[in-house]
């Protein structure tokens, strides 16, 4: 029996833009941006709302990790960890 490689069919490239258009991930440390587009789904959407990603707001990059780790954001006073993909999914001006 082979060993079949995960998501077999549907091939992402996390690291591919949206477009031409930037996102967070794209942001230096320290760079800040207004949020221009969330991509995604229903429940994505609704997730990123809930912690106070939305259009039009304002974030900072605080810093990210290599490897595809977490990218850390500031929206307000509040600092939020966020996975590589949900980072690609923000679009930013």
């Amino acid at each position: 029996m082979r060993n079949k490689p995960l998501n077999k069919g549907h091939q992402h490239n996390d690291n591919q833009h949206h477009h031409g258009q930037k996102t967070i991930h794209d942001l230096r440390n320290g760079e800040s941006s207004e949020i221009k587009d969330i991509l995604g789904g229903r429940q994505f959407i609704n997730k990123a709302e809930s912690l106070g990603i939305r259009k039009g707001v304002k974030i900072t990059k605080v810093s990210s990790q290599m490897m595809h780790g977490p990218v850390t954001i500031k929206v307000g006073q509040t600092q939020i960890a966020l996975g590589h993909r949900m980072a690609n999914k923000i679009i930013v001006k």
